[in-house]
């Protein structure tokens, strides 16, 4: 009675035996070859990549390399007695071990009373350890001295995907091979390969969907093809592919971008909700939504067709990346990936936006002195030097002020006509101007107090824009200064400086960018002139009794 071959996974049937069969590690395979080649083996080596990229096969082939009897050009033969024992994994001479279940002392001082023996089929002892990064500390120190010195017939081979777990005195003592991830041709080419031996077919577009799934591992794309190859004997199709491994079609994963992008929540959530009724995994969609985003942005950069989502633009393109990029599939939270992906469909820009109150846009400096709630200031004559100045009574309710914070030193008495104050100052440019260059240390000072009443309004950034005070113009960019006491204020004003430059920008008339320092501050004395009194009274209201003036900014 005959009876069925068992079945061997495609990964272990395909699994390479000699150099040659490596795929995509030219460099690596030449350096080894030819190491091999001149019997100059390192008797320490470390093979790092990521996973399925090859690195315990390098390890069992460069063993069967060094053990060789009928060695071609650094090439092992695969036939001779030596070759057939490590590949059939019958010889006691080549030890592989898994360091993340044989990780502590014991283990490695198993492996240091096994060394001293020589080998007893073989010319060298191998011992490849797999995921080497998770030996303990203490391993690591009682392994230290035998890998450094070891016998002459003692090789180690590490394979690990994070090399940053080794410590540095074991790495300075190993030979570093860097394995690459495989590309998409690389792997399909394989699959091609696969596919012809075992008499199957398959549409190139189902061969090139399971390469990019992938992610550059050639044993995932075994794996994945051996389980779409057990659902039926027919030919291979992309819509087999993506019902057996629950992916979403891609006309769904642009629908779903095409929200995210154009700032439309609700048909994206009724995508979100039809891939959940079929039952679609939502980390798998999310990582087709995070490639396929990337291929439109490749494509609006010029690289690719520029139609389709790519006609969005790089800037708009670019931050719904953002938002995707920031998603933590793992996270156990309340709402999960599901909610993580409705919030990723608000745009956060807008509702940045929405966070200040919308106010009419500031007129200009010529139209605010026709406002009739803003009295002018009366021209203020020069006293006589015997004469005793009398204060102007302040009004009770006092308007936003229109007039620079500055604290001016009293003038000699000069005989002379009356000058008023207001023709005093220097005349500000005309806001044409203002708007090229960005506004003046005056007009800032000027409309300070109804930058701070207005972004006061939103409770999220009320407590910065009272602690600070502006420092300084400079073109465009404004720097708000934070008291050093506070300068915690100035790292959380950082996170919020989009609505502190909306706030400034609306009121100003013109569009702003705001830097946040520390600055040195120091209590001011209350000027005694009346045109002082009376333009403090508003930041009275707001700072209360907090008038500062400020030094020297960090």
């Amino acid at each position: 009675m005959s009876s069925t071959p068992q079945h061997q996974a495609i990964y272990r049937r395909w699994r390479a035996q000699t150099f040659s069969q490596i795929v995509g590690q030219g460099a690596v395979v030449e350096t080894l070859r030819n190491a091999a080649r001149t019997n100059r083996v390192s008797h320490g080596v470390l093979f790092v990549g990521p996973r399925g990229t090859g690195k315990t096969s390098l390890a069992r082939i460069l063993a069967k390399a060094i053990n060789c009897t009928n060695l071609i050009d650094g090439e092992p033969c695969d036939a001779c007695p030596s070759c057939v024992a490590i590949r059939e994994g019958r010889t006691l001479d080549v030890y592989e071990i898994d360091a993340a279940s044989h990780r502590g002392i014991d283990a490695i001082r198993e492996i240091r009373e096994r060394i001293q023996y020589p080998p007893g089929e073989l010319t060298h002892k191998v011992y490849i350890l797999d995921e080497a990064h998770q030996i303990t500390k203490d391993a690591w120190g009682a392994l230290l001295k035998t890998l450094e010195e070891p016998p002459d017939f003692v090789n180690f081979m590490f394979a690990s995907t994070e090399p940053a777990g080794f410590p540095a005195a074991i790495l300075s003592r190993l030979q570093r091979f860097d394995l690459r991830r495989l590309t998409v041709p690389e792997i399909a080419g394989k699959m091609r390969m696969i596919l012809e031996a075992d008499g199957r077919t398959a549409e190139p577009e189902a061969i090139d969907l399971i390469a990019r799934l992938a992610a550059g591992g050639m044993r995932d794309a075994e794996s994945m093809l051996d389980q779409l190859l057990a659902t039926d004997a027919e030919a291979l199709t992309a819509d087999r592919v993506r019902e057996v491994l629950g992916l979403v079609e891609e006309e769904t994963v642009d629908a779903f971008l095409a929200a995210l992008v154009s700032g439309e929540p609700m048909a994206g959530i009724e995508i979100l909700d039809g891939l959940e009724e079929r039952g679609r995994d939502l980390r798998a969609f999310a990582e087709q939504a995070m490639e396929r985003l990337r291929m439109a942005l490749v494509a609006s950069l010029g690289r690719g067709s520029p139609g389709g989502l790519a006609a969005a633009g790089p800037a708009i393109l670019a931050a719904a990346a953002r938002r995707l990029a920031s998603l933590d599939p793992t996270h156990p939270g309340p709402g999960g990936l599901r909610l993580q992906l409705e919030l990723a469909l608000l745009a956060p820009v807008e509702v940045a936006a929405q966070a200040l109150p919308r106010i009419p846009e500031a007129p200009s400096r010529a139209a605010a002195t026709d406002r009739p709630a803003v009295p002018p200031l009366p021209p203020v004559k020069p006293a006589p030097p015997t004469a005793t100045p009398t204060p102007t009574p302040t009004p009770t309710s006092i308007p936003a002020p229109t007039q620079p914070i500055r604290q001016t030193p009293p003038k000699p008495a000069v005989a002379g006509p009356a000058v008023s104050t207001a023709a005093s100052l220097p005349t500000p440019p005309a806001p044409a101007s203002r708007a090229r260059s960005g506004p003046s240390m005056e007009l800032l000072l000027e409309r300070w107090a109804e930058i701070v009443e207005v972004i006061s309004k939103s409770p999220a950034v009320k407590p910065l824009i009272v602690a600070c005070r502006p420092v300084g113009v400079d073109g465009a960019i404004v720097t708000l200064g934070f008291p050093e006491a506070q300068s915690f204020f100035k790292d959380v004003a950082e996170r919020r400086r989009a609505i502190l430059e909306d706030g400034v920008g609306r009121v100003l008339g013109m569009s702003v960018s705001v830097r946040c320092v520390a600055a040195n501050v120091e209590v001011s004395p209350l000027p005694a002139d009346p045109d002082s009194s009376r333009l403090l009274t508003e930041f009275k209201r707001i700072y209360g009794d907090d008038v500062v003036d400020v030094g020297n900014v960090d």
